[in-house]
């Protein structure tokens, strides 16, 4: 139990990176940002196929596999985090990690939707609560000459980015789910390394055919190479395999609780990096949101419907 709850914290703290990575990289095009992860995911992704293929651990003829992984990564992990960078960048990383943080309940609300299951009071006074952090967060705050912070077109876009990925996502972790199933012989490494080596051809073009919107240097360039290894190795393939190691060792109820440690891990790197400290508004409101996510998830989970 001690394991899981270690790997699943590390994982989240892994997947929080993806957050501040665009902010890191404010020069480059969101698009870009994505295509570089995804670029180094793939190529470690390849990498681990071939050693698993050399030990007899996989099988890479099956072209009905190879397609299911191009398409749930396309929406899963390219057009998710392009979304999600586009968020970031025009929104600041307050409100997308926010809202990207419901993800654990979307899921589930989805799966519910799936089933015809009804939504039980507790679950309403939970949606009731992820509603009221949200507008707490995004209460308007008064600036040193008095005057009220007005929304940006700007931030609405990035709002609105952050929900088409979470729509994404959504989408994506009940049909993973369900596809996994289907496949009890498949490790969660292996699953992972095919959605990853699917991406990268796509990743490839994404890049090229993305420009910058300035001429960068030798240090940007650097900067950019290592912000996109760190994503692809540590935030996606890592956390994605410290995750799975979690996800043998504790129970789904309590492993769906776990994701708020990604939101939490968002908005401290945020602060570090921003070096400014979020609002007390935001700081209720994100602790108003968890308490909803937390007692959405503290209900017993309805299991898919087999594939």
């Amino acid at each position: 139990m001690r394991a899981g709850f270690f790997y699943a914290v590390a994982a989240c703290f892994g997947w929080a990176f993806a957050f501040i990575g665009p902010l890191i990289l404010g020069d480059w095009p969101g698009l870009a940002v994505a295509a570089g992860r995804y670029i180094a995911y793939g190529a470690a992704s390849v990498l681990t196929l071939w050693l698993l293929h050399r030990r007899g651990r996989t099988q890479l003829r099956d072209a009905r596999l190879w397609r299911e992984s191009l398409l749930l990564t396309l929406f899963g992990n390219l057009l998710y985090y392009a979304l999600l960078s586009v968020a970031v960048q025009k929104a600041g990383y307050v409100m997308p990690t926010l809202i990207i943080g419901l993800l654990p309940v979307t899921v589930s609300l989805a799966a519910r939707i799936r089933l015809r299951l009804p939504i039980t009071p507790r679950y309403g006074w939970a949606l009731l609560l992820i509603a009221a952090g949200l507008w707490l967060a995004r209460a308007p705050q008064v600036d040193a000459v008095g005057g009220s912070h007005v929304t940006s077109s700007d931030e609405l876009i990035g709002w609105l980015c952050a929900a088409g990925s979470t729509l994404l996502w959504t989408i994506y972790g009940v049909i993973n789910a369900e596809r996994l199933r289907a496949r009890p012989g498949m490790s969660g490494m292996q699953w992972s390394s095919l959605q990853g080596a699917a991406a990268l051809p796509f990743a490839l073009l994404l890049f090229a055919a993305t420009k910058p919107a300035v001429v960068h240097g030798l240090n940007d360039w650097l900067l950019f190479i290592a912000v996109s290894l760190f994503l692809g190795l540590v935030t996606s393939w890592a956390a994605n395999t410290l995750w799975n190691l979690s996800s043998t060792r504790l129970p789904p109820s309590l492993l769906g609780q776990m994701i708020v440690f990604e939101t939490i891990g968002g908005i401290a790197y945020g602060a570090i990096w921003t070096g400014a400290w979020p609002a007390s508004t935001v700081l209720a409101g994100t602790a108003v949101l968890i308490v909803g996510v937390v007692v959405a998830l503290s209900e017993r989970q309805p299991a898919l419907a087999p594939a």
